[in-house]
């Protein structure tokens, strides 16, 4: 490690916890913890580079860096470090971090030297500076967004030079016990698996994971163009043909998955990302399986993962056994906010009252993918496919020359709205429900079934 002086290992634990003592004394005197703030108080007191010690802080967990604001804060597990406690474990992170930065940064060189020594690349009048490397293959680039599970950087893959996203899997482990991350990781580890087995057009590929590190991360390709959230949030107009085009591929996204036994127990619009051809591809099947609770070890319910309003009774009283059909109801849930940019409640019109283009017989649809009842529900996307099937007026809605695939980028064609503040879309498959979320929304808390969203549309049926 460089330095002006041998750094040891007791070193930085020692400069570690100075800093992260600085960052609480800081907040407990009702100061602003601005990063430069902190600087100019720890940076001529510590060997290595103060820049570097937040690098460390911040990637195991320690310590939270606000980019916008620039603000640090002291997470829980820091603030026991910064009190004397689990030093040991503390100490074996900085070692380990700062030998891999040791590493990365020598095959960085050898990379700039392979490539002409070009330190950094312009790509789309975007600037790219190196950021952070990780296990010397990938180099984030920026944030696109975090939630419930973990955070999502576009970032590059140094051999390949080419983008793609990176999903670290870290503020999850906060909230649950040194037991429970070990069941976390090993659930973890089967989701990816799972995932990486299916192929299909219209579901998102991973490219690679590492689960052997603190903070394990998954590879996946780059959806450029958002997902359907950014199209409910900011599109001025939705075709109806493209609304029924995403529903159609997202329920071929789902026959695939559902042939293997993998369910996905987490859709949201988020989940839709949105490739440069403008089509649609599924994320993070099985993700939400990572925190279900069960009987042995996860015992609360973590709500961090999804949102209410897309899932479906079961999800609440029996995760562990729910399937196919809880995949189905959050997309009837999401394809009826896509036509009409609001989630349906009890009096909600059917989506024909709403747009007399669409065929009548998608409102029968619509409303048994959303039953309550499972006996109700349709129990197979094979179903919703033969039923559409049915429709003779479709094709009238549908392009005729690319009903399902888009052959040229659709939302071409889409005026956006300027977004009033900057926000971070999750282009990747972020787990939140939007971007950046307060910790009180992404804390584990318990949610009781009369909690879950009031919508039952078997009570308009009747009344209609």
């Amino acid at each position: 490690m460089e330095g002006r002086t041998k750094v040891t290992k007791d070193i930085l634990t020692e400069e570690g916890r100075f800093i992260l003592a600085n960052v609480l004394a800081e907040g407990r005197f009702s100061r602003q913890n601005r990063l430069e703030d902190i600087r100019r108080i720890c940076e001529n007191a510590v060997t290595l580079p103060f820049g570097e010690y937040v690098g460390f802080l911040e990637s195991a967990g320690y310590l939270r860096h606000d980019v916008e604001t620039s603000q640090l804060e002291v997470t829980a597990e820091g603030a026991r470090v910064a009190n004397g406690d689990n030093l040991a474990e503390f100490a074996e992170r900085a070692v380990l971090y700062f030998k891999n930065r040791r590493r990365a940064r020598g095959k960085e060189e050898l990379v700039a030297k392979t490539s002409g020594g070009r330190p950094s690349a312009t790509v789309g009048g975007e600037i790219r500076t190196h950021g952070e490397i990780v296990d010397a293959r990938y180099e984030k680039l920026a944030k696109i967004g975090s939630g419930g599970i973990g955070t999502v950087y576009r970032a590059r893959q140094v051999p390949l030079n080419r983008e793609v996203a990176l999903k670290e899997i870290r503020d999850l482990f906060s909230y649950f016990s040194d037991e429970q991350r070990g069941e976390i990781v090993r659930r973890f580890t089967d989701v990816v698996q799972a995932g990486a087995s299916l192929a299909h057009p219209n579901i998102l590929p991973m490219h690679d994971v590492n689960l052997d590190r603190d903070y394990p991360y998954v590879v996946t390709e780059l959806a450029p163009n958002g997902s359907a959230r950014r199209l409910i949030t900011d599109a001025e107009e939705v075709p109806i043909a493209l609304v029924l085009k995403y529903l159609l591929q997202t329920a071929h996204a789902l026959q695939a998955a559902h042939a293997q036994r993998v369910f996905h127990r987490g859709l949201k619009p988020e989940n839709l990302l949105i490739d440069g051809y403008g089509n649609v591809k599924v994320s993070d099947f099985g993700f939400a399986r990572i925190v279900e609770r069960d009987s042995a070890v996860i015992r609360q319910v973590y709500v961090g993962i999804g949102s209410v309003a897309y899932m479906a009774p079961e999800l609440f009283t029996d995760p562990v056994g729910a399937g196919p059909q809880a995949d189905i109801y959050a997309l009837g849930i999401i394809f009826y906010e896509l036509l009409t940019r609001r989630l349906p409640g009890r009096r909600s019109p059917m989506p024909s009252q709403i747009n007399p283009n669409l065929p009548a017989q998608i409102d029968d649809i619509f409303d048994k993918m959303t039953r309550d009842s499972r006996s109700e529900r349709y129990a197979t996307v094979d179903d919703i496919l033969e039923d559409f099937e049915k429709i003779k007026d479709l094709q009238n809605v549908l392009d005729k020359q690319t009903q399902v695939m888009a052959a040229e980028n659709p939302l071409a064609q889409i005026k956006f709205r300027e977004p009033e503040s900057p926000s971070e879309e999750p282009l990747a498959g972020d787990d939140a429900d939007g971007a950046d979320k307060a910790d009180a929304d992404k804390a584990a808390r318990r949610v009781t079934a009369s909690s879950r969203r009031p919508y039952s549309f078997q009570q308009r049926k009747k009344k209609s």
